[in-house]
């Protein structure tokens, strides 16, 4: 077993990340003749992105059991999996992304970056990306925070290993098409805030549900592209108007400075809301 945290974060980083990229392409070249993951460019097929990205991803979920029986010495559920007790904060994350997207398009609206023009609901399309952001929350939240952040704070401070892990999660965004300086930094953010909970009580059951809130709302509600990737599948169709570092772009709303500055506003109330929660406990315990 590797005793420090920090040499596990680092190689996990060094092969899982590779190696799911390389599972990826061979997936492409098996299915297609070619090398195909290129969902960034233009509005895509729910279904077919769904079934790419399970695809592509079960195999990172299978590194990290890996990395956590035979290295960690720990078992999966360890991750940070426990509910009960975790059922408050849980859906504080749910609706702390929501709020933050209701906030920010409502800004958009009144200053006139963006319309919604129309209204259209298909059921397989809802319940389809239900189930894909569903997997998306676990699958990144697993990685970034369940296994990196956690490894990293067993050998940082922990708002040192919550700025490591953010980052990892920024760059990793920052190969998606149409990423921007500002959609890099509200990543940057974003990562801060997923992981906000985590350094606090090492459970995943907010950062889970933050993350998908934001996908789910921001894309199969609203009509965002979410990170440079367009499902198609909103039910309000929308057009935008104005500088792209007001409007997010082709990025979505994660590339708008209005998203910079909500997030950060959701950071610093999330960071004293959790912390006040720890130390009462701590304080009750004693």
């Amino acid at each position: 077993m590797i005793q420090q945290g920090w040499l596990r974060a680092l190689i996990f980083v060094l092969l899982a990340f590779p190696l799911t990229l390389v599972i990826g392409f061979g997936i492409d070249i098996a299915a297609n003749g070619m090398y195909g993951n290129d969902f960034a460019r233009g509005s895509i097929d729910i279904t077919a992105f769904f079934k790419d990205y399970v695809i592509k991803n079960f195999a990172i979920i299978f590194i990290v059991w890996f990395f956590k029986i035979w290295m960690d010495k720990e078992s999966f559920y360890s991750l940070g999996f426990e509910w009960k007790g975790h059922q408050l904060d849980s859906w504080t994350g749910l609706f702390g992304a929501l709020m933050v997207l209701f906030l920010g398009s409502l800004i958009l609206v009144v200053n006139q970056n963006l319309y919604f023009t129309n209204a259209l609901f298909d059921v397989s399309d809802f319940l389809m990306g239900i189930a894909l952001f569903i997997i998306i929350a676990f699958v990144e939240e697993i990685v970034y925070r369940g296994y990196l952040l956690n490894n990293l704070l067993q050998s940082f401070n922990h708002w040192v290993a919550l700025i490591i892990s953010a980052a990892l999660f920024a760059i990793m965004h920052s190969l998606n098409n149409h990423s921007s300086v500002l959609s890099v930094i509200n990543i940057f953010i974003a990562g801060l805030v997923l992981g906000i909970n985590y350094i606090y009580t090492k459970n995943l059951w907010f950062s889970i549900f933050f993350h998908f809130g934001w996908n789910f709302f921001q894309g199969s509600v609203l009509g965002y592209p979410i990170s440079g990737i367009d499902v198609g599948s909103g039910i309000m169709q929308q057009a935008l108007n104005g500088a792209e570092r007001l409007t997010g772009g082709d990025f979505g709303f994660e590339g708008s400075i209005f998203c910079t500055s909500l997030l950060s506003f959701m950071l610093i109330i999330f960071s004293w809301q959790f912390r006040k929660k720890i130390t009462a406990t701590v304080t009750n315990n004693q």
